[in-house]
């Protein structure tokens, strides 16, 4: 029995040191993939970091020509353009060097705790956020950013049909200088987002909302499934808006599901302004 309690305490032992040499292992390998990202960025500069990692449902065809449009814009715009999916870049310092984070369709959990800190660090401190589509579909578990920054919490989409036209409609707040140079209706195909509640009760401000009357906003699916997502928002339903994080600036769009809308002049327009706005430290966000 004695021999037998010692095999065992052996194979513990064995146990905790391989997991340990793992642990080390993985901890090394960070250090190396923090130590790979170098940014020669100039402050003087208009530094846009574009991210689009995704690690739940991959919008496969939005995500390369959101990038397509972004960088017509940046020539348009003279931007800085670092598009990178690398999280370790989201560190106090390398974050500080941009004057605009966009997600680009990200999903799921990207960023690890002291990452995350550092982005709130950052935007609460005046810095600036864009988010597309998939960046508002609350499929990763981080209070502050749906709570914080989109400021709306993602019930479903349609399903039956999935796609639909559906007529936006213009409101100009205040504080959004650009917003008259918007067009004032514009109707469009989407994949329409539904929440369960609208962010202009959580204090956002919103540029878009969609005309539910010629659309079915129903989740459910032709076999039923899904069948609590009847609702949909005919009193109010916002698609794109702003808020203010503490000092910093961010900006949603639940547009963006297919490939082909980046190549809008709407969407052009739209995100140019967005983009400007969110990263001019000169426009105060109240």
């Amino acid at each position: 029995m004695k021999k037998r309690y010692i095999a065992i305490i052996g194979i513990l032992l064995l146990y905790f040191l391989a997991k340990m040499q793992l642990s080390n292992s993985i901890a090394e390998k960070d250090a190396i993939n923090v130590s790979q990202v170098s940014l020669n960025l100039d402050k003087k500069d208009f530094n846009v970091l574009v991210y689009s990692q995704a690690n739940e449902w991959v919008h496969e065809d939005a995500i390369p020509a959101a990038i397509e449009m972004i960088n017509l814009l940046s020539e348009q715009n003279d931007w800085n353009l670092t598009i990178s999916d690398e999280a370790s870049i989201y560190n106090p310092n390398q974050l500080a060097l941009f004057d605009v984070v966009i997600w680009n369709n990200v999903t799921g959990n990207t960023l690890n705790t002291n990452q995350r800190l550092a982005f709130k660090n950052y935007l609460e401190n005046g810095g600036g956020f864009v988010g597309f589509h998939g960046s508002g579909d609350s499929s990763g578990s981080w209070d502050w950013y749906y709570d914080e920054v989109i400021r709306a919490r993602f019930s479903h989409h349609p399903m039956v049909p999935q796609f639909q036209v559906g007529t936006l409609n213009k409101e100009c707040p205040e504080n959004f200088p650009a917003c008259k140079e918007l067009p004032i209706r514009w109707d469009q195909e989407e994949e329409w987002y539904v929440f369960y509640d609208s962010p202009r009760n959580k204090g956002a401000h919103i540029l878009y909302t969609l005309d539910e009357t010629n659309t079915v906003m129903s989740g459910v699916l032709e076999d039923g499934t899904l069948e609590d997502k009847t609702f949909g928002m005919p009193e109010d339903h916002p698609i794109v808006w702003y808020n203010c994080v503490g000092k910093g600036k961010a900006f949603y769009s639940a547009l963006g599901h297919k490939g082909y809308y980046y190549k809008s002049p709407n969407y052009h327009q739209l995100f140019t302004e967005a983009i400007n706005w969110a990263g001019n430290p000169k426009i105060k966000c109240n």
